[in-house]
């Protein structure tokens, strides 16, 4: 592009001089003629006023006499009363001659070489041809500026473009002092973060899966595991279908976390009764803490209607309860009740709770403690918030964690949702 840009515009320039040039170099040329023939007219008429101021015969007449009108390398033919008189001599090659304007008397024709108006011509062409490679010269020149003008933005942009294109979506373009060119990078920089957003979407959808699936995998196995040591057919029964209802709503969170994929919600909000919620999920969590050598303790009231998405407060009190287990100590208890016209669902456990300092950023994505993914709270918190609720830190150490749930302004309908 370059190359054809400064190539272009030289050629322009080049055209531009020659149309303008060469009518110019004919008309110069012309007057060259014009003048130079001129010139031998009143050569002419100068001599011929001369002889005729003098009296006599013109025989008498030669180049040292007509010196001071006749120019050197000039040639006269000097015609009066019937006699004729040739004085000086012409250089051999073209001839240009002029008569004096004279009727009567002495006539004079002055003979002169064609070399003095073809070297004057030579000269105007010349001009002609030098303005032409300066002009061109020019034009090539500012045409390699403009050329550095316009490559050195397109450049920027290609580099910003590669480096999207490697993953480096924190790559910006900016401004490139050119209007037309700072539309097309802004256009890409609003593409870079749209880009940024999608794979930042994705990545955290699959570690939202990883973390969601993770729970009911573990109380899976560990509902399966324990098959192997009984032998009584009613236990291994009743452990199959505690297994099946994991798996059920292991079924739940996978379509909860696809519908969150599509649509960047968990489902619309319907009625349901956080105290049912809360004593399955107990329920389900047992086995986890039993195996853990740790004790769940639940008190919930008897029915905690509320109006929420499926699924949301379910993987958001899930969090909260696998890391009490992870990162507490002692009991845990699962509170639910109606506090100050809202109802409140709180963990807390007995262990040395969050460290000093991280009170605020707990809830920050990447910030985790003893080795964990940083990604648990993060997640129930916008999941909850989702619902128009709040995840607070109610207390630091012990923990205790809060999920604060506005109670619904109408009464719930007769047939309560039961997600999990």
């Amino acid at each position: 592009m370059r190359r054809r840009l400064i190539a272009t515009t030289a050629l322009i320039a080049l055209a531009a001089i020659l149309v303008l040039g060469i009518p110019l170099g004919l008309v110069e040329s012309a007057r060259a003629r014009s003048d130079a023939l001129g010139r031998l007219e009143r050569e002419a008429d100068a001599i011929a006023a001369a002889i005729d101021d003098r009296p006599g015969s013109i025989r008498g007449v030669d180049a040292t006499v007509l010196s001071p009108w006749l120019r050197s390398g000039h040639a006269a033919v000097i015609t009066a009363g019937g006699a004729r008189l040739r004085v000086g001599q012409v250089s051999k090659g073209g001839v240009l001659s002029a008569r004096s304007g004279a009727t009567q008397g002495v006539r004079v024709t002055v003979f002169a070489s064609a070399g003095e108006v073809t070297h004057r011509q030579r000269q105007v062409w010349l001009l002609v041809g030098g303005l032409a490679v300066v002009g061109t010269a020019a034009a090539a020149g500012l045409a390699v500026l403009q050329a550095r003008r316009f490559t050195r933005p397109l450049r920027q942009l290609v580099a910003t473009s590669a480096r999207l294109g490697a993953g480096d979506f924190s790559a910006r373009t900016g401004r490139l002092d050119l209007p037309e060119l700072d539309h097309v990078a802004a256009t890409l920089d609003a593409a870079a973060v749209q880009i940024a957003q999608l794979v930042g979407r994705q990545r955290e959808f699959a570690a939202n899966v990883s973390h969601q699936l993770r729970t009911p995998l573990t109380a899976m196995r560990l509902r399966l595991d324990s098959l192997s040591a009984l032998d009584h057919p009613l236990a291994v029964r009743a452990q199959l279908e505690a297994a099946l209802r994991v798996a059920d709503r292991l079924e739940r969170t996978v379509t909860d976390l696809l519908e969150l994929a599509r649509a960047g919600d968990i489902g619309r909000p319907r009625d349901i009764d956080l105290a049912d919620l809360a004593r399955r999920h107990a329920t389900a969590w047992q086995p986890v803490y039993a195996h853990a050598a740790r004790r769940l303790s639940v008190q919930v009231e008897a029915s905690l209607p509320a109006r929420v998405s499926p699924g949301g407060v379910a993987q958001a009190l899930d969090v909260l309860l696998e890391n009490a287990i992870a990162h507490g100590a002692g009991t845990t208890h699962l509170h639910a009740a109606v506090a100050s016209g809202r109802t409140v669902l709180a963990v807390e456990d007995q262990g040395a709770g969050v460290a000093e300092g991280l009170e605020e950023s707990i809830f920050d994505r990447h910030v985790s403690t003893a080795g964990s993914t940083g990604l648990g709270l993060p997640l129930a918190r916008a999941l909850v918030e989702a619902d128009g609720g709040r995840l607070i830190l109610a207390r630091a150490r012990p923990a205790r964690f809060e999920i604060v749930i506005p109670r619904p302004r109408t009464s719930p309908s007769k047939d309560v949702g039961n997600p999990h």
